[in-house]
């Protein structure tokens, strides 16, 4: 295959398999049922703990994605005062 070949190739398959994986890609991010992933994603850094070595069971719960407790955040933010 020479450079001409090539070129002509890249010109045209190139450009239909770049379309194509873009189009796949968007389908993918806008899939349904996707929100909840990417809300739930979008609080780790908010609900991480400050020290992770005495707060591995937090870790978990935001990993696992279970409900903020109000109160346990209350009562972290004095201690940790």
């Amino acid at each position: 295959m020479d450079y001409e070949a090539f070129r002509i190739f890249a010109d045209t398959w190139g450009l239909v398999f770049l379309v194509v994986l873009f189009l796949v890609f968007i389908l993918y991010i806008f899939r349904r049922g996707a929100t909840q992933q990417y809300k739930r994603a979008a609080r780790i850094p908010i609900d991480a703990p400050e020290n992770p070595d005495e707060d591995d069971k937090r870790i978990n719960e935001i990993k696992s994605g279970e409900p903020r407790h109000q109160e346990a955040d209350t009562e972290r933010r004095n201690h940790h005062s």
